[in-house]
């Protein structure tokens, strides 16, 4: 239940602190005076959207205080939170207009926050009597007393999961943009870059040894002068090997032996790699042309596919071929997309069928006891009846097409609601639809922004009567107009609007006995209270 309900800085709110007591409590006050402010506050501690005109440069803080049952203990745990009977939801807004949320001081996200708040409390709204009218408000009522949570939650994941099959078949139709003129084209071309067998450096190469035998002359006559002057006539290496030989007679030359040995190495070394050059060029001499060649065919491929390098060339190639297979597996895969959508499809079907059975399951009983609920609100013939029938489509809320139908007149066969039901039967069919729906989904505080709109006289003590019924097992909060609903409360709260310094504050109050009576009072007869009023408030208090 709801104990304690602070909001700062909210519209014309200062500074609001309002106690909550177990049962009926009602809040009445003049048009105007802030009521449906410090609900819409509320709703917005609950998680919803802000709206930005609401809030003055102060931060503003809304915060309630629940007091809350064990057994949904098991939520605290699986969001880890801290559990505690006395919770606390908080909501910040702070001046630049960024907002923070938390329960029991631990930061949450809003749709956590709201997802939460749906446990313990539901404020039906002065615009949900119209809601009623809506097959996705009325099957969700269903849904509610059927205990069809689980049974939603996997039917929307089932759901989920086929739009996304096809919307991936979607995208596969649109990937199969090839003709056949497209594919042979496709074909040859990716065939062209296999058969030149393109090696990843073979550019580079080709370059190097091009300009080799470009200037093979040049290198020719240098490596042959260079191998001369190492092997023939000059005798350096001869030479190195008689001071070698010279220096081996004593150790104090070893250090110098040992370098003049590592340079004959070398020298040698150098000798044969000159000797392999001389000879690797004669061999090379004619390679010229078709290594030219080579060079204009990778050259041409790359220019005709406007790419600069082989690596791109490669790529392009790639998705050549991730074209050809779509095209050639095209039937292979979408047989594979069209049984996975089959089998996805079956799934929900089986999902919707059992949300059906399990709604239908309910439906007679929760007509008869709606059927008597409108007996005590003065409808003695009213007929309650829920047609659900097989749509030919299937949709997140199953496959079942539903209506709720009404007739309040002995003889009048039923009809669609938002047909034939007037505003005060819509109010009475709410209220007794809320009624039976808080006992199945174990909502602990109700909250009623003038449900019995559209109603008066003995029709209003009737509905006083039901929300006093309510109240021995949920909270009820309610906001009226009317006396006969006020006079049935636990507690009456008041709002005023109060004018102080040329500031508009509002304010609430809880309301004494004789208070209350004056305020009743007021409801009878308006701004002039007369004795009866004040007679015919004592009367309804003590009903």
């Amino acid at each position: 239940m709801l104990h304690n309900l602070k909001i700062n800085n909210y519209a014309l709110i200062n500074n609001l602190n309002i106690n909550f007591s177990k049962g009926f409590t009602v809040i009445s006050g003049d048009t105007g005076s802030g009521k449906s402010i410090i609900l819409d506050a509320i709703s917005i501690l609950l998680g919803k959207r802000l709206d930005k005109s609401n809030f003055n440069n102060k931060k503003c803080v809304i915060e309630a205080e629940f007091i809350i049952s064990k057994n949904i203990e098991s939520y605290f745990i699986d969001n880890n939170l801290d559990f505690d009977e006395n919770t606390i939801l908080r909501r910040e807004i702070n001046i630049n207009g960024k907002n923070r949320a938390f329960i029991n001081d631990t930061p949450v996200s809003i749709s956590l926050l709201s997802e939460f708040s749906a446990l313990i409390i539901e404020i039906h709204a002065q615009h949900e009597n119209l809601l009623i009218k809506t097959p996705d408000k009325q099957l969700l009522i269903i849904d509610k007393i059927a205990n069809n949570t689980d049974l939603r939650l996997n039917h929307n994941n089932l759901f989920d999961s086929y739009m996304s099959i096809l919307n991936d078949q979607k995208n596969f139709n649109k990937q199969n943009v090839l003709n056949t003129d497209d594919y042979n084209l496709l074909n040859f071309h990716y065939k062209e870059i296999n058969n030149a067998d393109i090696q990843i450096n073979e550019l580079e190469d080709l370059e190097n040894k091009i300009n080799t035998l470009q200037n093979i002359h040049e290198i020719s006559e240098i490596s042959h002068t260079s191998y001369s002057l190492l092997s023939d006539e000059n005798l350096i290496i001869d030479n190195l090997n008689q001071v070698k030989k010279i220096l081996s007679k004593f150790e104090k030359f070893k250090d110098l032996n040992l370098r003049i040995n590592a340079n004959l190495i070398d020298l040698i070394d150098i000798s044969s790699d000159l000797k392999n050059i001389i000879d690797n060029l004669s061999e090379n001499n004619n390679d010229l042309d078709s290594l030219s060649n080579r060079l204009n065919i990778i050259n041409n491929i790359l220019s005709k596919h406007k790419v600069n390098t082989i690596e791109n060339l490669f790529e392009f190639r790639d998705s050549i071929k991730k074209n050809i297979n779509l095209y050639e597996n095209f039937e292979i895969e979408k047989t594979k997309i069209l049984n996975k959508i089959d089998k996805s499809y079956s799934l929900l079907k089986i999902s919707a069928k059992a949300l059906t059975n399990s709604r239908l399951k309910v439906v007679p009983k929760f007509e008869k006891e709606i059927k008597i609920l409108l007996n005590s609100l003065a409808m003695p013939h009213a007929e309650f009846k829920i047609c659900i029938k097989e749509s030919d489509t299937i949709s997140k809320n199953g496959i079942d097409n539903i209506k709720f139908q009404f007739s309040s007149n002995r003889g009048i066969t039923v009809q669609d609601i938002d047909k034939v039901a007037s505003g005060g039967e819509i109010s009475r069919l709410m209220l007794a639809l809320k009624y039976k729906v808080s006992t199945y989904d174990g909502i602990e505080t109700l909250i009623f922004d003038e449900i019995d709109t559209g109603v008066s006289g003995k029709i209003a003590s009737y509905m006083g009567d039901l929300m006093l019924e309510i109240s021995k097992k949920t909270q009820l909060i309610s906001v009226t107009h009317l006396p006969q609903i006020a006079s049935k409360s636990n507690d009456h709260l008041k709002v005023s609007k109060i004018i102080d310094n040329d500031e508009t504050n509002t304010e609430i109050k809880l309301l004494n006995k004789s208070e209350r009576i004056l305020e009743i009072a007021k409801l009878l007869s308006g701004k002039t209270i007369s004795e009866a009023a004040i007679t015919n408030a004592k009367e309804l208090l003590n009903q």
